[in-house]
């Protein structure tokens, strides 16, 4: 059997309808989702179900708003994370990148399921009535090219995820004027369906109130190793200091699975809606790495989980 990593995905990655095929078909996603629905609806918020499946795929980049995408995330995460474990797929570690490292904590038994979702739920309200809005605009170019073409427009690096991939966070006030210079300068680019500049100095004033909400959080020893995509490296400590430097921070995928590589081969799954981070992988080209992922927007979800199943067991 191979090493393998179980890979969670960060805002971005959402989109309406994802996994609508499992959650149709198969009865371990169908519970683990009706599981998160319950809770999701104990706080006082919309199931997850709800806000996943009650619009069409292609009004998914209006799907932005974080307190729905926080909990629509860590449902399908965790919900694919039991259907894989189920199937026979049992990892030697997982692996976080952004808001996928709250959902890896879930898996690994760092947070019960009751709290991660009480943890990203306020999350979201806490953005909602305090962040800077604004956006993050994904590149194809290498990051120092980015760099060099957003320079004095109030953008910064948030994400380095291969060669030729990059993510900057950006105020609203500048967001138009960023897209507009990266396609005066020929460089391929995209909004992400995100409100808010994570990852960036922008959200530095929220970081006294959410160090305040995330010292109400009990976080027990990991089942499983966590490994970080904003620090490329095993998780020592998950707290409230961890937390937010993961949101502050400028994740380095690219790094992380180049570090992994060091380590000999390692198959990658993602357990996540897009296949986002297996494509990162893919394009870094790291010897001895392989990555699957569980399903993507494509549908045909019980392939890709077969594939996957294949690759990892």
């Amino acid at each position: 059997m191979p090493r393998t990593i179980m890979m969670f995905p960060g805002q971005g990655a959402q989109y309406y309808q994802m996994g609508r095929e499992l959650y149709r078909e198969n009865p371990v996603f169908r519970q683990a989702m009706d599981r998160c629905d319950a809770i999701a609806r104990g706080l006082g918020g919309r199931s997850a179900s709800e806000i996943v499946y009650s619009r069409p795929l292609g009004d998914s980049e209006h799907f932005d708003r974080v307190g729905e995408s926080n909990v629509a995330l860590l449902a399908v995460g965790y919900a694919l994370a039991q259907t894989l474990f189920e199937r026979g797929v049992v990892p030697q570690k997982l692996l976080g990148y952004s808001l996928g490292e709250t959902v890896a904590a879930v898996v690994a038994g760092v947070l019960s399921l009751e709290d991660g979702f009480r943890l990203v739920h306020g999350q979201g309200r806490l953005f909602e009535q305090l962040g800077p809005r604004g956006g993050m605009v994904a590149a194809l170019a290498e990051p120092g090219r980015v760099r060099g073409c957003v320079a004095g427009l109030g953008a910064e690096i948030a994400a380095i995820n291969s060669p030729t991939h990059c993510v900057v966070s950006v105020g609203a006030r500048d967001l138009a004027a960023v897209c507009e210079t990266l396609e005066r300068e020929g460089v391929v680019w995209a909004r992400l369906p995100i409100r808010y500049p994570f990852h960036a100095s922008p959200i530095d004033a929220l970081a006294e109130p959410m160090h305040h909400f995330l010292a109400g959080f009990r976080f027990a020893p990991p089942r499983l190793p966590i490994i970080s995509a904003a620090t490329c490296g095993i998780v020592e400590r998950f707290d409230a200091a961890h937390i937010w430097s993961v949101m502050r921070g400028v994740l380095r995928f690219r790094e992380t699975i180049e570090t992994l590589a060091r380590d000999g081969a390692w198959t990658l799954v993602e357990a996540g809606p897009s296949g986002t981070l297996a494509s990162f992988t893919r394009q870094i080209g790291a010897p001895g790495i392989a990555a699957w992922p569980a399903i993507d927007q494509f549908g045909q979800n019980a392939t890709t989980i077969q594939r996957v199943v294949t690759a990892a067991t």
